[in-house]
């Protein structure tokens, strides 16, 4: 297990193992989908009437919040008033997702073997996978890997860092052989790669 580590002045580089690959690709698969729900049919670029305006700077017609509790934490509400915050939402929430999702891709590909026979049920068949990324989307990287550990957070059901330290104790102590221990060690694993990431930044 390696962090991020300058590559020259203007890159970034991480060694992944396979299996490192392999979860991260499967994760940021999730999270395009996940993304993708809750979105369509709901912007005003499908609809004939809409103003050329609106189709053009991507305003929606949806203000209310995602069902889905994972959706929720990646698109939370801007206030606590319901009013400014469902205006806030329709105003911004088809571009966030947008953004989320381009994060969630760009990682996805760098990770892709460049081979076209490859399907995700496949196994990676080389050792390690290196990545270099140019320092100028190393934000966009860290905020992809921001959101599936966030995602992931919903289903340990861990909120605030400051007041999870119950639900963290509870994880470590838990059996190895429990499923949850393995998501909790992804969620950790995350964690530490934004840290390495961010300190180059």
């Amino acid at each position: 297990m390696s962090g991020f580590l300058r590559s020259g002045d203007e890159k970034i580089a991480i060694t992944f193992s396979s299996q490192e690959a392999h979860v991260l690709i499967n994760l940021t698969e999730q999270i395009i989908e996940l993304l993708s729900e809750e979105d369509g049919g709901t912007h005003l670029s499908d609809s004939h009437s809409a103003d050329e305006l609106m189709r053009m700077v991507g305003i929606s017609t949806n203000d209310a919040p995602p069902i889905d509790s994972v959706l929720l934490r990646l698109l939370p509400n801007a206030y606590k008033d319901n009013e400014k915050s469902a205006e806030f939402r329709r105003y911004t929430e088809h571009g966030l997702r947008e953004t989320k999702r381009a994060n969630a891709l760009m990682i996805r590909e760098a990770l892709l073997p460049q081979d076209e026979d490859w399907d995700n049920d496949s196994p990676l068949d080389i050792a390690q996978i290196t990545c270099v990324i140019e320092a100028e989307v190393a934000m966009s990287w860290l905020s992809g890997l921001n959101d599936i550990r966030l995602a992931l957070a919903v289903r340990l059901d861990i909120g605030n860092e400051r007041d999870a330290k119950p639900q963290h104790e509870k994880y470590e102590l838990m059996v190895e052989s429990d499923p949850m221990k393995a998501v909790y060690a992804v969620y950790s694993w995350l964690g530490w790669l934004q840290e390495s990431l961010l300190k180059l930044l």
